[in-house]
């Protein structure tokens, strides 16, 4: 059983959303410059925060406005591997902003920085969306969501060796309406897609730690509060399975 570490931006999460509530509890509430945008300053902060824990764990970021946090989680390996980003967005936007880190850019950031990094993998962002980095082609690798519906489960030669060490990250935005409440704009997948195709890259790749968003903190309607406990609940215990 992996260390799970939540990370407190909006209060949004409750000991519900979990299998157990044993893990960690970061307070991110106080930290400015953090929504959507994360400053120098704040970064730095963060990065105090998480430096007890490793990457090599399960954490719950909050907001899809906070998934910049998966990048200063993927600083921490220290060996060559690929991310597998499970989104209904890219996250591939060009800075707008020096030294500002966006939840729209930090995997066209990671590729820039991070020496480690091997390749990315993109499943489930919609077509219209997709963003190409020049001199990256050949490590930046989609798969659509049409594609993702259309091919339920990855194939043992989608990745580049049975030995790749993957750290993975899942935008509960890749999963349509009727699964989830995020609050932004949701693809079509359903968890039963999303579960086969993570039980896939489990049994083919060596998954190294994971990280889960796409909350909704201004979420009032009980049930449909309840319907993303419960999705919560169930990444959680397929991650603890592997991890």
């Amino acid at each position: 059983m992996s260390e799970t570490v939540i990370m407190d931006f909006t209060h949004t999460y409750t000991a519900d959303d979990f299998e157990n509530a044993d893990g960690v509890w970061i307070d991110c509430t106080d930290i400015t410059g953090t929504n959507c945008y994360c400053d120098e300053e704040a970064q730095e902060k963060l990065r105090t925060l998480i430096a007890p824990y490793r990457a090599a764990g399960i954490h719950f970021i909050d907001s899809g406005n906070y998934h910049y946090v998966s990048k200063l989680w993927a600083e921490k390996v220290t060996e060559p591997f690929s991310l597998v980003l499970f989104d209904h967005h890219p996250d591939m936007q060009p800075p707008r902003f020096e030294g500002v880190l966006s939840c729209g850019g930090w995997v066209r950031a990671l590729l820039e920085e991070n020496q480690w990094l091997q390749r990315v993998y993109i499943i489930g962002a919609a077509a219209t969306l997709k963003v190409e980095a020049q001199g990256y082609e050949d490590r930046l690798h989609y798969i659509t969501e049409e594609e993702a519906i259309s091919f339920p489960q990855l194939g043992k030669n989608f990745f580049a060796t049975a030995e790749e060490k993957i750290y993975l990250s899942i935008d509960k935005d890749v999963l349509a309406t009727t699964e989830v409440h995020t609050n932004w704009d949701q693809g079509c997948l359903t968890l039963q897609q999303l579960m086969r195709q993570l039980h896939c890259i489990f049994r083919e790749t060596q998954v190294i730690g994971a990280d889960v968003c796409g909350e909704d903190p201004e979420l009032d309607d009980a049930m449909q509060k309840a319907q993303n406990r419960a999705v919560n609940r169930t990444l959680h215990h397929l991650l603890n399975t592997y991890l």
